[in-house]
């Protein structure tokens, strides 16, 4: 039983990782702050879900920010509650450091 939860839970997230949106980031999610998106927009932390990248100025470093006892929801764009957040697939920024 254990096995067939594993294999619908791997299943699930691979499908997930290749749904057309976005590529798949196994880094930390840094962006480059390059581009127009990555400064519209907060860029979760993919090693800290309590924590979230932010764009503030064009070709400078992104800020690192933490959710104080929350965790980040990158489809909410905001800090939110653990009994709200959900885990989604990272997706790659527009651009790198």
């Amino acid at each position: 039983m254990k096995l067939i939860i594993l294999l619908v839970f791997l299943c699930g997230c691979w499908a997930a990782s290749f749904d057309g949106e976005c590529e798949y980031d196994h880094g930390d999610g840094q962006p480059g702050c390059k581009t127009e998106e990555e400064l519209g927009r907060l860029w979760r932390n993919n090693w800290d879900p309590t924590a979230y990248w932010q764009c503030e100025e064009a070709n400078q470093p992104a800020k690192l920010v933490r959710c104080p006892g929350l965790a980040f929801s990158q489809n909410e764009q905001e800090c939110v509650d653990w009994s709200s957040w959900e885990w989604t697939p990272p997706c790659d920024p527009p651009s790198k450091p």
